[in-house]
Parts: C-alpha cells; sequence; structure tokens
C-alpha cells in the first residue's frame, strides 16, 4: 500500500505523492485518464483501432493494412494516401491527382501530368507521339485521335478516307486521275501530267492550241477535200484521161514514122 494509512488511497502509478484515486492522470503522460487508453502506461495513451496495442507501438494504428510510415493518414482506417497532397485522401478526393478531370474520367487518376489514352495503350495522350495508334505520328495527323482518319486534304473537317471528293475539285476521287490535286481531275494520254498542265492533252505531238482534236491521238486537224482544192469534183479524172490521151497520140505517130 503506497498509503498506509489512507483507506482512499493505495496506488500511486506515476510516484507522484498523489494516490491513482486522487490522481487525475495516473501515468503521469500528460493525458487524463478519462482519456487515456492506457492510463497506467505512460508510453501509451491511445489505441485508435481498439485492437490493444497502443499506438506508440502499433505499427499501424488504424489497422488498414498500410503501415503508420506509409500511410498519409494514420488515423484513419478509410484513407492511407493523398496523390495531390491536398489533404483529402484519395478515397474521398474525387480527383485524386488534382488534374481537372475527375478520377471516373481520368484515364491515369494518379498522374496529373495524364489523363487521356486514345488508344489504350497505356501511354497517356501527353506523352504519346500517336494518340490514335493509327502509324501517323500526331504532329503528321489531322486527325491524331481517330485511328481511321490522318489526311484532309481539302481541309473541309472531313477526312479523306470517309471524304468521296478529297481535294473537293467536283470530280469524286473515283473518276478523278488526280484526287489530291484540286487542280487536275483527267491525264487523258496517260502521261502523270493533267490536261490543265499538259500542252499536249492527248500525246499525238500537236499542241492543244493547234490541234483540232486535242484529246484524239488519232487525229490533229479536219479531213482535206481534195476535189473541191483541184477545182471541182472531175478536176483528177480530167487530169488522168488528158495524160493517157497523150501517151496514146506518142504511140501512133512512133508506129506510122
Amino acid at each position: 500500500d503506497a498509503f498506509p494509512l489512507n483507506s482512499s488511497e493505495w496506488l500511486d502509478t506515476d510516484l507522484d505523492g498523489l494516490g491513482n484515486n486522487a490522481d487525475p492522470d495516473d501515468d503521469n503522460d500528460g493525458y487524463n485518464d478519462a482519456n487515456d487508453a492506457f492510463p497506467l502506461d505512460n508510453s501509451e495513451w491511445l489505441d485508435t483501432d481498439l485492437d490493444g496495442l497502443g499506438n506508440n507501438a502499433d505499427p499501424d494504428d488504424d489497422n488498414d493494412g498500410y503501415n503508420d510510415a506509409n500511410d498519409a493518414f494514420p488515423l484513419n482506417s478509410s484513407e492511407w494516401l493523398d496523390t495531390d497532397l491536398d489533404g483529402l485522401g484519395n478515397n474521398a478526393d474525387p480527383d485524386d491527382d488534382n488534374d481537372g478531370y475527375n478520377d471516373d474520367d481520368d484515364a491515369f487518376p494518379l498522374n496529373s501530368s495524364e489523363w487521356r489514352d486514345t488508344d489504350l495503350d497505356g501511354i497517356g495522350n501527353n506523352a504519346d507521339p500517336d494518340d490514335d495508334n493509327d502509324g501517323h505520328t500526331d504532329e503528321n495527323d489531322a486527325f491524331p485521335l481517330d485511328s481511321s482518319e490522318w489526311l484532309d486534304t481539302d481541309l473541309d473537317g472531313l477526312g479523306n478516307n470517309a471524304d468521296l471528293d478529297d481535294d473537293n475539285d467536283g470530280h469524286t476521287d473515283e473518276s478523278d486521275a488526280f484526287p489530291l490535286d484540286s487542280s487536275e481531275w483527267l491525264d487523258t494520254d496517260l502521261d502523270g501530267v493533267g490536261n490543265n498542265a499538259d500542252p499536249d492533252d492527248d500525246n499525238d505531238g500537236v499542241n492543244d492550241a493547234s490541234d483540232a482534236f486535242p484529246l484524239d491521238a488519232t487525229r490533229s486537224s479536219e479531213p482535206t477535200n481534195s476535189p473541191s482544192a483541184n477545182g471541182g469534183s472531175g478536176g483528177s479524172l480530167h487530169w488522168l484521161l488528158l495524160m493517157l490521151s497523150v501517151i496514146i497520140v506518142v504511140r501512133s505517130k512512133n508506129r506510122i514514122g
């Protein structure tokens, strides 16, 4: 009995001369007994997870499976991580990385530098050189988030794969010899030079400016009307008969002589 002459006291845990019954802090740890989970143990006063092990000795005070050393909220069993260090645990925080995209809409909820992964290749769009994985890098892709399109020749907002007239020259691609060149659509002689730029569209050796049939390699001018050129339809026959008469006369004279 620490107080043999005092019937109301018998224990003085902290040896402060004040019996435990009267002493508001029996172990003199700075925590009144009423608020001390271990009133007779001055090395402990709190047992957050009520496992019988004081927090000072307990490696996981809130018993959430994360040791206190790695737990951003060691006394809160519902939280253990605070990625953006905003004081709000990730379980309660709608935007864990504080990148402006809620976790539900964020492909990388714990990475503030990424939030979208269009091609689902595990590389965020900010770091991915080809966001839609169509084989065309974003800097050369008119539609970097659409794997079915990468080129828009006429800049009409419709990708070439879907656009029926890629160069918007009024000629559909299937009937356009130069579907990506709005200044050309026809190549009559198939020489690789469009008719608009080709000086001889049919490649017959006569420039279009002098060719009555610039798209027909078999002819280049109107046929000449021979009878008219000789003064009438009988011109040629007349000269033939005249020459024949001369020959007959000459032969007759030779026989007489």
